[in-house]
């Protein structure tokens, strides 16, 4: 797969010599970030069956030009899948373009095979639809449930700000009012016709009642091939990215419903696109596709434009199962922020995410954690160590906090940390064990308690007590588990407290926390903590470094910040407006302490960054 650009969209070409291939239109917002895995992985399929696939992120989404609250989202999104068309052709020579949608992706991709029908050097070949959006109105009605039942899931905080008049929220996304207008009139089944020759649905909620069922019976009464069949594998595809399953059914369906269009193809496509594609000026940085660590990994570096040369960078790890562009695009929106003002950024993909080549077609909570991706992180910070920069600084939001904290312990190339919501300082077999048995955390606890409807369902018969009880339980084992732990290593120790080591087998959670800091301090890594004033990370941090987090007070290295109302993962505007502010001012400190050393190797004679880091400690 090569990376591409094109009419200021960032994509993907999957290349295989069939003369028919296909453009893959994403979903909108959160349901692009929760469906990435399987788009890539349809693409991926798609090119080992012959037939070259093109994906690819609208304007203003993803790694695309544009801002997240500029105008005629829309009718750009459609003209964008039109020129993904006609690259396509360019560069494969394929002679039947397809155009393949998920959700309101696959009504764009409609609307966009409507406009290129009246061409005979573009008409598509075929549509394939999964799981539609038919109805604008209902599809935001939906999106409005969706974002009030997180809110509510959130506890307690703050009500955010509201979105301004006409504009729509949906979790970290927001639609902008003219958006939400041309959404709100989409009707695909007031089409005057249907806009390809041939069109297969996959229905997600087949019956009587389906939309999708009578626009596909419509479509067949006005002579087109219209094949539907269910799509039993949507609930499992359309969640949150940790867990998002790829379809392999429906992709195994596609193939063979595509498969009497294809013939192979003679020679070699028409234009040859380099492996590694040159950087490109993107809103006025610089931003370059990089693989890296034998090319298993995969990142967007942005630098500044000019003559200026950063000295210091920043690595945006993964969060949870998202691919490099964050929930909210926020990695995006920072990192070409940081690069205009100097500072260079990189968004990356760990070897098993996003689109690094080999990246995984399934995802779990254990594998984010596991050591693989610890390494991945570590392997980052040296290539850019690599690339000249004095200085590295990781920002990670939740599991992203996490690897950010294993890889600076691990490796001394590293000098700062911002850590948003940190919810596990160790992972080890206790931690998977726990999340098999399904067991919750005290404030995911507190706040099922605090719901009347939680009690309505349990009064009525419809929720039971006992695993709630047996949560409680297994929570009140593991502090006391732990607190025992504690005890014991500090008589072994003659009572000196947590000691100086940062890891080993049978040391308590808070004694590894204590160690951490303590060793980060002493190597004068500047590490900061965000956190929501209710966020469940805050409680892990206040059981291990104690109440008012007094562990940490004579650290002078080490920060708290806490914010009311920002939420777990940053999905509220605020919280990312936090997380950037954070990272600023703590980037601006690193630049002042390297113009500090400068100086002072000028004055002294000295050249050269200064001493190198400490050798790394072992975890």
């Amino acid at each position: 797969m090569k990376r591409v650009m094109f009419e200021g969209c960032a994509g993907w070409l999957h290349e295989a010599p069939g003369d028919t291939g296909v453009v893959l239109c994403a979903p909108q917002g959160h349901e692009m970030m929760w469906s990435h895995r399987a788009l890539r992985h349809l693409a991926d399929d798609l090119a080992a069956a012959g037939m070259p696939a093109l994906r690819f992120d609208y304007p203003c989404t993803g790694d695309s030009t544009g801002g997240c609250d500029d105008p005629d989202q829309v009718a750009r999104a459609i003209c964008s899948i039109v020129a993904a068309a006609d690259k396509l052709r360019a560069w494969t020579g394929v002679r039947n373009v397809v155009l393949c949608g998920l959700r309101l992706g696959a009504s764009l991709a409609a609307l966009a095979a409507d406009a290129m029908r009246s061409d005979p050097n573009r008409a598509v070949a075929g549509l394939v639809m999964l799981a539609p959006v038919v109805n604008g109105r209902a599809y935001l009605r939906e999106l409005k449930a969706l974002h009030l039942n997180w809110l509510d899931s959130t506890g307690p905080m703050p009500q955010p700000t509201a979105a301004p008049d006409g504009a729509q929220d949906v979790l970290a996304f927001r639609m902008p009012a003219d958006a939400v207008s041309e959404i709100m009139a989409l009707r695909l089944d007031r089409m005057s016709e249907c806009p390809a020759p041939r069109v297969w649905m996959l229905d997600a909620w087949p019956g009587s009642t389906s939309a999708v069922a009578a626009l596909g019976q419509a479509w067949q009464a006005a002579g087109v091939r219209v094949d539907t069949a269910p799509f039993p594998e949507y609930p499992a595809l359309m969640q949150s990215s940790e867990y998002a399953a790829v379809a392999n059914e429906a992709n195994r369906q596609i193939v063979a419903w595509l498969s009497p269009l294809l013939q192979a193809q003679q020679g070699a496509p028409t234009a040859m696109l380099p492996a590694h594609p040159p950087p490109t000026v993107v809103e006025g940085v610089v931003e370059e596709s990089v693989w890296f660590d034998g090319d298993r990994q995969f990142g967007v570096l942005s630098t500044p434009s000019g003559q200026t040369v950063p000295r210091l960078a920043v690595i945006f790890p993964n969060t949870g199962g998202n691919h490099h562009v964050g929930d909210g695009r926020m990695f995006v929106t920072l990192a070409r922020h940081l690069a205009a003002q100097g500072i260079a950024a990189l968004r990356l993909d760990v070897s098993a995410l996003g689109d690094s080549p080999g990246a995984s077609r399934t995802m779990s909570i254990p594998a984010i954690y596991s050591d693989g991706p610890r390494r991945d992180v570590s392997a980052a910070v040296d290539w850019v160590r690599a690339q000249g920069f004095e200085r590295v600084v990781l920002a990670g939001v939740c599991s992203g906090a996490f690897l950010s904290l294993q890889t600076a312990l691990a490796n001394p190339g590293v000098n700062g940390l911002l850590m948003a919501n940190i919810v596990k300082f160790r992972w080890g077999r206790a931690d998977e064990a726990e999340l098999k048995h399904g067991v919750r955390t005290w404030r995911g606890l507190l706040d099922a308690a605090c719901r009347p409807n939680n009690w309505r369902r349990l009064l009525h018969g419809d929720k039971h007590l006992w695993p709630i009880v047996e949560g409680l339980a297994q929570q009140v084992a593991r502090r006391l588990r732990d607190r025992a732990m504690i005890g014991l290593a500090r008589l072994h120790e003659g009572g000196s407290g947590a000691g100086n080591s940062a890891g080993g087998r049978g040391e308590s959670v808070t004694a590894f926390a204590n160690a951490a800091m303590q060793t980060l301090n002493r190597r004068g890594v500047r590490t900061e903590f965000l956190f929501g004033a209710n966020d469940v990370g805050l409680d892990e941090a206040r059981f291990r470094f104690g109440r008012d987090l007094e562990a940490l007070a004579g650290l002078e290295q080490v920060a708290v910040s806490l914010r009311d109302g920002i939420d777990h993962s940053l999905f509220l505007a605020y919280g990312r407006e936090q997380f950037g502010d954070r990272l600023t001012r703590q980037l601006q400190r690193h630049l002042e302490t390297m113009a500090d050393r400068t100086g002072q190797d000028a004055a002294s004679g000295l050249g050269g960054p200064g001493k190198p880091p400490e050798a790394p400690v072992a975890v």
